[in-house]
């Protein structure tokens, strides 16, 4: 990974664990069939971790396609 990537993914990872610090306090998620409530702190780490993993499969299959159309 280039160094400028490098430093602009610690400036997001620093900005999501602050935002997430922040907000600590309880809510209530509303599932299709049920609802839960939790710390928002998790809310959001699960959400970034989840968006990470989707971003992460979506650049591993757009490289697979380059690389077979060559």
């Amino acid at each position: 990974m280039p160094p400028a990537r490098l430093i602009v993914a610690g400036i997001v990872i620093i900005l999501v664990l602050w935002f997430a610090l922040v907000n600590s306090q309880r809510v209530t998620i509303d599932f299709i069939l049920f609802e839960r409530r939790a710390r928002l702190i998790y809310v959001i780490l699960g959400s970034a971790i989840l968006g990470a993993i989707a971003g992460a499969l979506l650049r591993h299959r757009r490289r697979e396609r380059r690389r077979d159309e060559r």
